[in-house]
C-alpha cells in the first residue's frame, strides 16, 4: 500500500510542524464545509460544524495513527460531528441544492445555471419537480443509508473507505447503499403513481 501523503502531513503536525495542519486545512476545509452543509442545510451552521471538525483534528493530533487514509479518518470525524449536532438539535437534513456545493474548492460561489439543453420552460419545470421528489426521497432515508449513499455518490469514497468511516464491513456498506437505492426507487415510483 502506498503511503498516504495526507497522513504524512498529519504526522508532521503531530511532530510540531504546523505547516502540516495548514496544508490539510487548506486542502479539506471546503470539502468538509460542503459535507456538513449536506447534513444540516444551513451555511452558517455548516461552517461552525467544519470548525468543530478541524478543532477535533487539531486536538486529536497527539493520538493520531495512520491506520486508514487520512481522508477516511477526517470524514469519520465530520460524520460524527454532524450526527451529534442533528441529535442535539433534531435538525432535519435539508437536501436543497444537494447536488451543487455552495462553495467550490477554489472558494467561489457556484451559481445555479440554466440548462441550455432544455429549451422549453415546461421541461425545466418537470426537471425541478423530479429534483424536488429526489431530494424529498433522500431526506426520508434512514441516517445510516443516507450517510453511506452521500459518501459514495457525492464524495466518491470506495466501499472500503465508507466501511472504515462508518465502522461497518464492506458488505454491510454495499447492503446499506443497495437498500438506500431500492428505497429511493420505491419512493420515486410511488410519487409518480400519485401524480
Amino acid at each position: 500500500m502506498r503511503a498516504d501523503p495526507d497522513s504524512q502531513y498529519m504526522l508532521r503536525f503531530q511532530n510540531g510542524d504546523r505547516d502540516g495542519f495548514r496544508i490539510l486545512f487548506t486542502k479539506y476545509s471546503k470539502k468538509i464545509i460542503n459535507f456538513c452543509y449536506r447534513f444540516c442545510g444551513d451555511r452558517a451552521m455548516a461552517e461552525e460544524l467544519a470548525q468543530e471538525v478541524f478543532l477535533r483534528v487539531y486536538k486529536a493530533a497527539p493520538r493520531y495513527r495512520p491506520e486508514a487514509k487520512f481522508s477516511t479518518w477526517l470524514f469519520r470525524i465530520a460524520t460524527n460531528v454532524c450526527l451529534n449536532e442533528m441529535r442535539k438539535y433534531r435538525y432535519r437534513v435539508v437536501t436543497e441544492n444537494m447536488d451543487m456545493p455552495f462553495q467550490t474548492d477554489s472558494g467561489s460561489v457556484k451559481p445555479e445555471m440554466a440548462d441550455p439543453d432544455i429549451p422549453h420552460p415546461q421541461e425545466r419545470m418537470e426537471k425541478k419537480d423530479e429534483d424536488r421528489i429526489l431530494k424529498r426521497a433522500l431526506k426520508s432515508l434512514p441516517k445510516k443509508q443516507r450517510t453511506a449513499l452521500l459518501l459514495k455518490v457525492y464524495n466518491d469514497f470506495s466501499y472500503q473507505e465508507i466501511g472504515q468511516q462508518m465502522k461497518h464491513s464492506e458488505s454491510a456498506v454495499k447492503s446499506l447503499i443497495h437498500r438506500a437505492r431500492q428505497t429511493l426507487m420505491k419512493i420515486i415510483e410511488n410519487t409518480d403513481r400519485s401524480i
